[in-house]
């Protein structure tokens, strides 16, 4: 599975039957996905750009899309949501998120870093690998005691090739 920016500040995910953009912007460039994940509803959200979309997943519920599940929890920063994709558990959500219901644990965190970004939220998730985008992500990085870091523009994913201890990767 990949997982990689584009534009500024969406993610795309790309596991072998599913691809899926998260949070797509104007500035996003022609991008082909099965699905677009929104995890602050429409606020500042340019879908025109996306190619090939069947659905929009926006708010709580629970979504199947070419043999992924995705289940989204609603917070007071918008939405949470965990895709299991390619034998993967990943929960994609806001830095500033607090811990949710049944969102405990995973083996990848995505997360849009922010102003008032939570290392305890990341922390709690337990992930063998956590992903930063967004304005905060070399801060974030650091105060989850990243070292040496790079930012890079894609990473591969595989369930058998995921680190013993958490690695943090900057996407940019």
């Amino acid at each position: 599975m990949d997982i990689a920016i584009v534009g500024k500040t969406s993610i795309k995910i790309k596991g072998k039957k599913a691809s899926f953009i998260v949070d797509p912007r104007r500035d996003l460039p022609k991008t082909s996905a099965d699905a677009i994940i929104l995890s602050n509803g429409y606020d500042n959200i340019d879908t025109s750009h996306v190619t090939d979309s069947r659905i929009i997943i926006t708010g709580a519920g629970g979504y199947e899309v070419n043999g992924a599940k995705v289940s989204g929890t609603t917070t007071a920063k918008g939405t949470l949501y965990r895709i299991s994709i390619d034998g993967v558990v990943i929960i994609v959500g806001k830095g500033a998120e607090t811990k949710a219901e049944g969102f405990n644990a995973c083996q990848v965190a995505i997360v849009n870093t922010g102003s008032d970004f939570n290392e305890s939220f990341v922390t709690s998730l337990e992930p063998k690998l956590t992903v930063l985008y967004g304005p905060s992500k070399l801060d974030g990085a650091k105060t989850l005691g990243a070292q040496n870091l790079g930012v890079v523009s894609k990473i591969t994913v595989a369930k058998d090739k995921l680190p013993e201890k958490m690695e943090v990767v900057v996407l940019g």
